[in-house]
């Protein structure tokens, strides 16, 4: 019996030990806890004194240390984003107040702040429609004037000329049904000399589908002559190379410099270009041409614009197909809106320097239309649709009495999406078909890509 009242009162004994260091590890935890909790309502009070101070470099420091934990919060976002803006880390601005605006979209100040940002990043197009938005929410007259003041600038900035240097690299791949624009049929029916004969077409004259990787570079550069005028420079380089055949491989060369002025309302520019297309790294064309804008822009945001263009393009496998090109374009625009588009028309003419290549020269009249809604503060989404008709000067000895006339449609539409001001994607769709009185001139095309760009 003492010896199973000794085993009883060790077993009470080591139980309470138990129970002990079982109360003292939640005690210990909890006190982590409730000084983990401490300490982060110590940030964040030091958060609100410190803009309270207007010492935003260390708001801003101390901010960014607690966005994981606390983006989202509305008093929080609000706070970094303020403490962004004013230190000009534009980018992690634009993040916080997309946050708020997408959550309390009728709150006057956070979309008043959101079109600052936009302001400063010079994205005036979305900075003057989120100022828009503003002025409909009829804040006090405070933010009214405010916003007034923001708009002037833009207008000013629309109309004033500042030093811009731009460069764009784009990285894309997609897939092409018909690469080369030809035909699905086998062989074509031909006469000369009222002989009718049947050609047989090899694969490369046949429509040819292919994967494709492309590279485009894009460099500008505007500096100011005065207040209102200025010269620009630009520079592209475009590489497109398909996976299943390279004879329609292409690189791409243009150069372009242009001065402008406003006269009024009216913006214009005159500028001169050279491009330089290769074929399968073989020389194929060359041109050059000048041309003659204008645009104009009404109080109420619509626009209206004028292009004339003229030149002379040069075939480096044909010593005789020179063409002259003329070509003039009417442009009518919507005020920048979350739904916007733009429609044009256009008239123009190839005409042959040699009579032997007038079967090259042709009349043609268009019209296009493009509408772009915009997705979010970051991203948009676009369709067009262009109808070109096309009338050619003679016929070709092999179709004495067919006068080639083309009707083609094309249809594209597409998603762009800017993760920030330097990095953005995009997913392009587009189809093509062409009915020509020619066969050999009629092709159906579709195309699908997906690039990023990185730009500066």
């Amino acid at each position: 019996m003492k010896q199973l009242a000794l085993l009883l009162l060790a077993v009470l004994v080591l139980k309470g030990y138990a129970e002990e260091a079982k109360t003292t590890s939640a005690l210990n935890n909890n006190s982590t806890q409730i000084s983990q909790k401490r300490t982060t309502l110590a940030r964040l009070e030091a958060l609100d004194v410190l803009m309270k101070r207007n010492q935003f470099p260390q708001a801003f420091e101390l901010a960014d240390r607690l966005v994981e934990e606390f983006e989202g919060d509305p008093d929080f976002d609000f706070k970094y984003g303020m403490a962004a803006i004013e230190t000009q880390h534009y980018d992690q601005a634009l993040f916080a107040f997309e946050r708020l605006v997408i959550s309390f979209p009728e709150q006057p100040r956070y979309r008043l702040e959101l079109a600052r940002t936009h302001f400063y990043l010079r994205n005036l197009i979305r900075a003057e429609i989120e100022f828009h938005k503003v002025l409909k929410q009829k804040p006090p007259e405070t933010v009214v004037k405010n916003v007034e003041k923001f708009l002037e600038q833009i207008a000013d900035l629309q109309r004033s000329v500042q030093p811009r240097f731009m460069f764009a690299l784009d990285m894309a791949g997609g897939y092409d049904s018909n690469i080369n624009s030809a035909t699905d049929e086998n062989s074509l029916q031909l006469e000369i000399n009222d002989v009718p004969f049947e050609v047989p077409l090899d694969d490369d004259s046949r429509e040819t589908a292919s994967s494709y990787w492309s590279t485009l570079i894009n460099f500008g550069y505007l500096t100011p002559l005065s207040k209102t005028s200025s010269y620009d420079l630009r520079a592209i380089y475009a590489k497109r190379a398909n996976s299943e055949i390279e004879i329609f491989d292409l690189d791409t060369a243009m150069a372009e410099a242009g001065i402008s002025f406003f006269t009024g309302p009216v913006r214009w520019r005159t500028a001169g270009r050279y491009q330089f297309v290769q074929l399968n790294g073989e020389d194929f064309l060359d041109s050059s041409t000048a041309m003659l804008q204008s645009q104009w822009r009404l109080r109420s945001g619509f626009s209206y614009g004028l292009a004339v263009n003229y030149g002379l393009t040069s075939y480096a496998d044909n010593t005789d197909g020179d063409l002259t090109q003329q070509q003039v374009t009417l442009s009518f625009a919507s005020a920048p809106k979350k739904h916007s588009w733009v429609a044009s028309i256009l008239f123009g003419a190839d005409v042959a320097e040699e009579d032997i290549n007038e079967f090259s020269g042709k009349t043609y009249q268009g019209f296009s239309y493009q509408k772009t809604t915009l997705w979010g503060a970051r991203g948009s989404r676009y369709w067009m649709l262009n109808v070109v008709s096309s009338e050619y000067d003679k016929e070709k000895t092999t179709r004495p009495d067919d006068i080639r006339k083309d009707l083609s449609f094309t249809f594209g539409f597409g998603w762009r999406y800017a993760f920030n001001s330097n990095f953005s994607v995009h997913n392009d769709y587009g189809l093509i078909y062409t009915d020509s009185t020619l066969p050999e001139n009629s092709f159906k095309r579709g195309k699908a890509e997906f690039g990023l760009t990185y730009s500066f």
